[in-house]
């Protein structure tokens, strides 16, 4: 059967495998603040630097996001929590999925967070079941059954 012909992935299945994509990037933002804050004292003569500016934390946050993100689907279209929830990110087209795809789906993902997660409940209002994530970069994200 063809990746096309998968149903699309159902909202809990895709909110589990936030739950545990969360759970490595969480692991990564506490690695990045240690170099970030051992770079900071280095750099001022061994004094531990106060905090960081928001813009700073919330574009090393995105960063973080962008490349665990991007790295995970071009290379299959599976994070670790779609691997463990069966569902994988496809292009509409039925071609790899392209930078450009990553980085709309990573953008429009924290703008649906900053309005409360709206983008991310958008399938419980689409007949598509998409959010707006999958609209702006022309993917979907499917169920794969077991075979």
């Amino acid at each position: 059967m063809s990746e096309q012909n998968y149903p699309t992935a159902s909202l809990s299945r895709r909110l589990a495998a936030l739950g545990y994509d969360s759970l490595v990037l969480i692991s990564l933002y506490i690695i990045m603040g240690f170099v970030l804050v051992g770079i900071a004292t280095a750099l001022n003569d061994g004094n531990p630097p106060g905090a960081f500016p928001m813009a700073v934390n919330l574009s090393v946050m995105f960063t973080i996001c962008f490349f665990y993100y991007s790295s995970s689907w071009r290379r299959g279209g599976q994070t670790i929590g779609m691997k463990a929830w069966r569902i994988k990110l496809i292009n509409n087209e039925a071609k790899p999925i392209q930078l450009s795809q990553c980085m709309l789906r990573t953008g429009i993902g924290f703008f649906s967070l900053v309005v409360f997660g709206l983008g991310f409940l958008w399938p419980l209002f689409d007949k598509k079941q998409r959010t707006w994530h999958d609209m702006a970069s022309l993917t979907r994200v499917v169920f794969i059954p077991k075979v």
